[in-house]
């Protein structure tokens, strides 16, 4: 499936043999002449294989290259050559769901039997609240912005919530979805007026930017919140990829019941696009700078976290919830599963028009629950299989990471290494 935002990046240069040539330059070494057929075969061949890549083809093409040389002429060529390898840039590829696996080990062991002893997999958001937000699966639909969308898929997702007891997030003043009343968590802008809340299974308070997420701003408003709901259910505050931490930071005192982390907030102003999913890979890091402040303001069991962003499956729930979160939110993965077949998005336009094609409503509903139940399913397979009667007792240290970066994002030990790069303050 391609996305938004690589549709709207201009094609990258193709190389066909020039990445060592600056640096034999330098020496002062014969490189042979160039010959521009051989030039373009050699980039045609690095286009068509992954093991002849444009840096693999480019040190063949110099190694052959022409003249007599001496021994010494060859070492110092060799030498250069080895050289200019080692300076190459090598970019670390960005942290995904995928570079996370589960540790073998925790799945071969104290296996819980489902047939004598079940996995829970129901949760509360705000258990200390009089009225807290049941759900029977770890799962929020959410992450999209419905009133972009064409009308009537706010009401298959409803449906789907309402028939799976989870919940949708929806933002303020949207209207009930007739026959659908699935629990809604309402989002509040800071910037506009605190009514129509009487529907609101919780409150979920974010801003048009990131940097307006802050204890001045933040404390009137939820005091006033709960004012007006009596206390009676849980507030959150969504804690944006792009400042997670000072979020947390500041407004951790203020009788915030969960953190809704972000992956796709990056930027200062908040994601406008109808699905922000598809405008690059989520930031996986949000989740565990949030863990780790409300960890060191000794609030991790007193403040639940909601993870959204780039969840697909039960793996990646799964993944969630070990790094610490108490639920995961699915957003492009309801669209999907309703039926749309997005393989190919120009531009928002052409996926608001692919998205207004008839449905049926009652088939697509069924078919993002049956979305829901897979990844639940999923959550508990795992869960028991790493011997846990619980899905929300799932850990860190069930999960190993496949590269440095996303053990720097994660703080999960690298596989085959008892250490894990993440910096902490």
């Amino acid at each position: 499936m391609s996305s938004l935002a690589d549709s709207q990046k201009p094609a990258e240069k193709q190389r066909d043999g020039a990445t060592l040539s600056p640096k034999l330059h330098e020496q002062g070494l014969p490189l042979g002449k160039v010959d521009a057929a051989i030039a373009r075969r050699y980039k045609h061949a690095a286009g068509k294989s992954s093991t002849y890549s444009p840096e693999v083809v480019d040190m063949i093409y110099h190694m052959a290259r022409e003249g007599p040389m001496s021994d010494g002429k060859i070492r110092e060529f060799v030498a250069a050559k080895l050289a200019a390898e080692r300076e190459l840039p090598r970019p670390e590829p960005a942290p995904i769901w995928d570079q996370l696996v589960f540790l073998s080990a925790n799945l071969t062991r104290l296996v819980i039997d489902p047939y004598r002893e079940k996995c829970n997999s129901r949760i509360q958001l705000g258990p200390d609240r009089p009225q807290p937000l049941k759900l029977e699966s770890p799962i929020v639909f959410g992450g999209v912005n419905f009133a972009r969308l064409p009308e009537g898929l706010l009401g298959i997702v409803s449906s789907a919530a309402t028939a799976g007891d989870l919940a949708v997030t929806v933002d303020r003043g949207t209207p009930i979805v007739k026959d659908a009343p699935a629990s809604r968590i309402i989002s509040i802008d800071l910037e506009q007026p605190l009514d129509g809340l009487d529907d609101a299974a919780a409150i979920e308070i974010t801003a048009p930017m990131a940097s307006a997420l802050n204890k001045q701003r933040l404390a009137p408003v939820i005091s006033a919140i709960e004012q007006q709901t009596g206390s009676q259910i849980p507030i959150g505050v969504v804690a944006p990829a792009f400042n997670a931490t000072q979020v947390v930071d500041e407004t951790v005192g203020l009788n915030v019941d969960f953190y809704v982390t972000d992956a796709q907030w990056t930027t200062d102003p908040r994601p406008e696009i109808a699905l922000p999913e598809l405008s690059a890979s989520p930031a996986l890091h949000v989740l565990a700078d949030t863990v780790d402040r409300l960890r060191h303001h000794c609030r991790e069991a007193t403040s639940q976290v909601i993870y959204r962003g780039g969840i697909r499956c039960g793996a990646d729930a799964g993944k969630a919830l070990c790094l610490g979160a108490s639920a995961v939110t699915l957003g492009l993965a309801t669209i999907v599963g309703m039926g749309f077949k997005l393989v190919t998005i120009k531009d928002e336009a052409s996926l608001l028009a692919m998205l207004a094609q008839p449905l049926d409503a009652s088939d697509a509903a069924r078919r993002v629950l049956n979305v829901a139940k897979s990844v639940a399913m999923e959550v508990t397979m795992l869960a028991r299989a790493c011997g846990k009667s619980n899905v929300t007792n799932m850990e860190p240290e069930d999960l190993r990471s496949l590269s440095i970066a996303v053990s720097q994002a994660t703080g999960v030990p690298l596989a085959g290494k008892d250490y894990d790069f993440r910096l902490r303050s």
